[in-house]
């Protein structure tokens, strides 16, 4: 019986890596095969549906392995928590975008060069890269129902929704019903984003109807869940559904300026559902809660030394003067002075400027100088939960529902606001209600701006100047930047929300990048890269063409998503770049 090898892939990532822990990461064994996500081993070409079209003890296995494809905390298929493909699928891009982390290498033991982080084409440019979504799901997807076990179609159709529609999120298109029936023998055909959330509105609502039918009992999770450790939902199929509708409320008010009748409709049917969505009463996110093994940000931070703490989030929270700032980050433990005056800087937490060249100056330690005494995830969050839906997400948008007169809950902007920053000071370790409330009686931002200790040059004044405390005379549009910036902090780490909710709304406010290698595709450094574009190379040229009329957009970082309607207006000419400031206009 005659298997073929299938690299289906933006990048194609080796599961095996012979790096030391202490090793950054990359990959040696790249193959150029972009019209398709991921990678396929092993597949028998005459049945690809292998056992588990038959056997549901093996489709149930098959699933399990599956899940943790929707953000590849753990190194699957292996499992060994070396986050290798974390890097490749959001360190060195998506946490880069959303201004919360700062790649801090432009070379690595494996892999290409990233000399700055709007260089096009590059090796790290973001998203899902292994397929084992679709592939290890297929089977719960086609042949569940008619081996009596429903409920694991029904959890399948939620992972494919995740992971669906923040591809689309990202890219803007993509081929999803051919990945859903594994079509092996290209040209794919991309379909249009608002196509892909429509198909994935009804996955979700199939899904959600099922789980209420069957009520699947822990002891039936346990076959598609390791609820010692990788487990969303602790056995509890309410968990699944309340993921579910989460999903369903963040991708409803991602269309609000687009389609905002459908996005009020869809968003309401999440929130009012019986099962609900996550709130202040529930226990825990969506997440992986487990002290084993130190998260994918420490790690990568700590012991590989690619990354350090992004400046606009840095900036943001001095600005608020973040009692979160100190515990989350750590402070410089080795000196830190400016490469030209030979100054030296206090002891702090300190940020690094998304976008700046790296060419000759990778970090390689605390105490190798340069960028490397810069802060990293601090001890006290090694083992930080790692999420896939935060409640307090769920919070904040429940709270801007508010603010657009929609249904949510009987409760008002203010209160959602106001809960969701208390359970982001509670959830962190921060329980003193004197300190919490301090910090919500701030009426305006104090005036703070970045200075880069190591490199004057990078120094950037700051921008946000919204206050915390809630002011009824506010506009709406005030209303809605408190409300975004809170939830910018709240929501740290997931940078994939952050970016996309900053690519709707212009909030918060984070700097532009310091050098730009993609102005010839039309990126303007302020309005910042719209989506990820794919390179074009000579196997999948027929695809390109397709994503193109998907898009209805060049294949470009310019190109909006669909749901990313401009609205904005610009103002005066930026101290920063050649470009015009933004003006945010939601309202």
């Amino acid at each position: 019986m005659r298997k073929t090898i299938y690299s289906i892939g933006f990048l194609v990532i080796e599961s095996v890596f012979s790096v030391g822990l202490f090793t950054s990461c990359g990959d040696q064994f790249q193959e150029e095969y972009p019209w398709l996500i991921g990678k396929q081993e092993e597949m028998d070409n005459n049945n690809e549906e292998g056992a588990g079209a038959t056997d549901i003890t093996v489709l149930e296995k098959e699933l399990k392995g599956a899940i943790p494809f929707m953000i590849n905390y753990s190194h699957e298929p292996n499992g060994s928590w070396a986050p290798h493909k974390y890097q490749y699928y959001r360190a060195n891009s998506i946490d880069n975008y959303a201004g919360y982390w700062t790649t801090t290498k432009s070379t690595f033991a494996f892999g290409g060069p990233l000399p700055t982080l709007y260089t096009f084409p590059n090796d790290y440019l973001g998203g899902p890269m292994d397929n084992q979504i679709f592939t290890q799901s297929y089977n719960a997807i086609h042949h569940a129902t008619e081996l009596g076990k429903p409920e694991w179609r029904a959890v399948a159709l939620i992972i494919q929704a995740y992971q669906g529609h923040e591809i689309v999120d990202f890219y803007g298109a993509a081929p999803f019903s051919d990945w859903r029936n594994l079509k092996r023998t290209p040209p794919l055909t991309y379909e249009k984003g608002e196509d892909i959330y429509n198909l994935i509105f009804d996955d979700l609502d199939e899904a959600i109807r099922i789980l209420k039918e069957r009520q699947p009992s822990r002891e039936e999770f346990a076959k598609i869940e390791d609820l010692t450790i990788k487990t969303l939902s602790n056995g509890d199929w309410r968990m699944w559904v309340k993921f579910a509708n989460c999903i369903k409320m963040r991708m409803a008010m991602n269309m609000v300026k687009i389609n905002p009748g459908t996005a009020q409709s869809k968003f309401e049917q999440a929130v009012t559902d019986e099962i609900g969505v996550l709130t202040d009463t529930d226990a825990k996110d969506i997440a992986y809660y487990q002290e084993q093994n130190a998260c994918a940000l420490w790690r990568i931070g700590n012991e590989w030394h690619d990354i350090r703490l992004g400046a606009s989030f840095e900036n943001i929270l001095k600005r608020y003067n973040h009692p979160l700032l100190t515990r989350w980050f750590d402070t410089n433990a080795y000196p830190i002075k400016e490469k030209s005056t030979g100054i030296q800087a206090p002891i702090d937490v300190y940020g690094v400027r998304t976008g700046i060249s790296m060419r000759n100056s990778n970090t390689t330690g605390k105490d190798k100088g340069g960028y490397g005494p810069f802060s990293t995830l601090s001890g006290e969050f090694k083992y930080m939960h790692q999420s896939f839906f935060k409640r307090t997400e769920s919070i904040f948008l429940l709270a801007e529902a508010a603010l657009r007169g929609w249904n949510a809950l009987g409760r008002d902007a203010q209160s959602w606001y106001e809960a969701g920053i208390r359970l982001c000071f509670q959830e962190n370790g921060i329980t003193d209600g004197t300190v919490i409330d301090e910090y919500l009686a701030q009426t305006a931002a104090k005036d703070i701006d970045y200075v880069d200790p190591y490199n004057n040059e990078n120094n950037i004044a700051g921008r946000v100047k919204v206050g915390v405390k809630w002011d009824a005379s506010d506009s709406k549009e005030v209303m809605l930047e408190k409300i975004i910036t809170q939830k910018y902090i709240a929501n740290f780490p997931m940078s994939a929300e952050a970016w996309t909710t900053f690519r709707r709304t212009g909030y918060p406010r984070i700097f532009p990048v310091d050098v730009n290698n993609m102005k010839d595709q039309g990126v303007d450094t302020e309005l910042q890269l719209r989506r990820i574009p794919i390179e074009e190379t000579a196997n999948n040229t027929l695809e390109i063409a397709s994503l193109v009329q998907a898009l209805g957009q060049p294949n470009t970082g310019a190109s909006r998503v669909f749901w990313d309607k401009q609205t904005e207006t610009r103002g005066e000419q930026s101290p920063d770049n050649e470009f015009t400031l933004v003006i945010p206009v939601n309202f």
